[in-house]
């Protein structure tokens, strides 16, 4: 008898072990933008996660990394969050860009010919209390692809077909600006060369010789670089020749080609001013009295889209 009590009451008398927590669902990730500035951007991730459990799930932390180029440009982490019972919950995680990452991604992106990728990756580690479960959220991929040399001739076709007449038409000096092109030079960590290249005939029945260069690039006045000349050019009488000239611009400063401008709608005034000197042949020097002169060559401005960020990482929704 007293067998058959002690075994009713360990059977019936006792409570429930307890139960084994569950795995949590993650049912879906998104991405979004948030706080947009001049100096940051903000990339909110939402991630719904649905608790089987009967009990508050802790999550321990979340964290994200967002890569641009092969470059780490941002990472984002919450912690100490708790899921309630038995039902879906959103966690939400904030990955900020900041402006000192964006030269080298700057970089990055023109070595492989202003086509990249962009990769968002993340993890939530949640806590089953006897152990940690780690889920690694799917990675957000996307090209990034920009046309800014494209951009920059669009620009300089504006000073296609310039003439040439520093002194007048009673001397005989005459030149015509004809294409006008750019291209990527040489590319480091603090400077980038953008190369241009003038088709510049010389109608005049001299020879004459471009010994050198003036030439500043502008962003809303700002100046990004100057130029010098690729070599000193000899143009014969009734000829042409392509006259190249090597801005060197500060990659710092391509910083304001990729943070939002909100308050100019996301658009700057882009410009470029060349000025060559000529070494001026005897007959021309006699009569202006100088042996050389600093000429301006051609000049173009033009709206250029900033915020590259916004168009870099766009399919996000708003």
């Amino acid at each position: 008898m007293v067998i058959f009590l002690l075994v009713s009451i360990i059977g019936y008398g006792c409570p429930a072990p307890p139960r084994i927590p569950q795995r949590p669902e993650v049912r879906s990730v998104t991405h979004q933008w948030g706080e947009v500035t001049s100096e940051t951007a903000e990339i909110i991730t939402t991630i719904i996660v649905y608790n089987p459990n009967p009990f508050i799930l802790p999550v321990k932390r979340v964290q994200t990394e967002l890569f641009m180029a092969g470059i780490k440009v941002a990472q984002g982490q919450t912690e100490k969050l708790e899921m309630k019972t038995e039902g879906e919950f959103p966690i939400n995680v904030s990955t900020m860009i900041q402006v000192g990452k964006i030269p080298a991604m700057w970089v990055e992106h023109l070595k492989r010919g202003e086509v990249s990728e962009m990769s968002l990756v993340g993890k939530v580690v949640f806590d089953l209390i006897i152990t940690e479960f780690t889920f690694r959220f799917p990675e957000y991929r996307k090209p990034l692809e920009t046309n800014l040399l494209g951009s920059l001739e669009s620009i300089l076709k504006k000073a296609e077909m310039t003439e040439i007449v520093p002194f007048g038409e009673d001397v005989p000096f005459q030149m015509v600006i004809g294409s006008i092109s750019a291209s990527w030079g040489e590319v480091t960590e603090e400077r980038t060369e953008l190369r241009i290249a003038a088709q510049v005939f010389n109608d005049s029945a001299f020879p004459i010789t471009i010994s050198r260069a003036l030439a500043e690039v502008t962003l809303n006045e700002m100046s990004l670089g100057d130029g010098r000349l690729a070599k000193e050019y000899q143009l014969l009488p009734n000829s042409e020749i392509v006259v190249e000239i090597i801005l060197t611009l500060d990659n710092k400063l391509m910083v304001e080609l990729f943070m939002p401008r909100i308050e100019n709608g996301e658009k700057a005034v882009f410009s470029v001013k060349a000025s060559f000197v000529f070494d001026l042949p005897p007959a021309i020097a006699r009569m202006v009295g100088q042996d050389s002169a600093e000429v301006l060559a051609y000049e173009a401005s033009g709206e250029f889209e900033t915020g590259l960020l916004r168009a870099m990482l766009g399919g996000m929704a708003r």
